[in-house]
Parts: C-alpha cells; sequence; structure tokens
C-alpha cells in the first residue's frame, strides 16, 4: 500500500479496480450533497422554532407594555375631568394610578429591549454552517487544496 494514502486496518476490504465510472462518482456526489442538505435543513428548522418562540415572548410583553400604557393614557384623561371637581382625593388617587401603570408600561419596554438585544439572529448558525460549506467546497476545487493535517501526520 502507498505511503502517502495513510494506513488501512487489516480488516477494510481493498478494492483495486477503477471506479466504475461517472456515474458512480456522480451518484456518490449527490448521496454526500442529499446529506448535506438534510442537516443544514434540519438546522434550519431548529432555528425557525427557536425564532418563533422568541417572536411570541416579545409580541407578549409588548402586548402588556401597551395595555399599561393604554390605561395610563386613559387615566390621565379621566383627571383632566376630575381635575375640576372639588375633591382632592380623586386626583390623588388618580395620580398614584397613573404613575403606577406608567411605571409598569415602562418597566415592561425596558424588559422588553433587554430580551431583543440578547436575542440572535435569526438563522445565524444556519448561515454559518453555509458559509463553511462553502469555504470547504472552494478549497477543494481549487487547484492548490490543501491537504489535513491528519494525512500529513500519517503520511
Amino acid at each position: 500500500m502507498n505511503d502517502e494514502l495513510g494506513r488501512l486496518p487489516e480488516d477494510t476490504p481493498v478494492d483495486f479496480r477503477p471506479a466504475s465510472g461517472v456515474r458512480e462518482e456522480l451518484a456518490h456526489l449527490g448521496t454526500a450533497f442529499s446529506a448535506l442538505l438534510s442537516t443544514r435543513l434540519e438546522l434550519a428548522r431548529l432555528e425557525y422554532i427557536e425564532a418563533r418562540r422568541q417572536t411570541a415572548r416579545q409580541v407578549t410583553l409588548l402586548s402588556l407594555a401597551l395595555v399599561f400604557l393604554y390605561v395610563a393614557f386613559i387615566a390621565a384623561n379621566v383627571l383632566l375631568v376630575v381635575w375640576f371637581w372639588d375633591t382632592p382625593h380623586r386626583i390623588e388617587v388618580l395620580l398614584w394610578m397613573i404613575g403606577g401603570y406608567f411605571v409598569l408600561g415602562m418597566l415592561i419596554l425596558w424588559r422588553f429591549s433587554a430580551v431583543r438585544k440578547r436575542a440572535a439572529k435569526p438563522f445565524s448558525a444556519t448561515l454559518a454552517e453555509f458559509e463553511k460549506d462553502r469555504q470547504w467546497l472552494a478549497m477543494g476545487l481549487s487547484p492548490k487544496a490543501q491537504v489535513p493535517e491528519k494525512a500529513e501526520r500519517d503520511g
């Protein structure tokens, strides 16, 4: 056996016949491409599920913030009506309500902003894998393709 190719275990059958042709090589290439595409699509599916879950969480937080800010707006309008009444206790209560709802709305918006900043970009792992595949294919198709380190050490 040629030393440049490395060593094969003794129990591995070695076929010294030449490949049957282009058709067989294309079949192997098609099988490899199919497996590669399958793993990439599975990764995209998982990232889609994660993006959908994250979007649902963001929509929930934003909806809650909008509800509390809307209540603060309504309370502020009621305050204008009550402002002209004679009892000052109503005004104090409405001011506390407006302040409380406003603070709750702003806290939820702050939390929404923090969640959104921490969120990963959708499909970033899939795009990274496609970029690795593109680089690998470009390296393999170039005339000066590099030999992997393991083959250099074994040879």
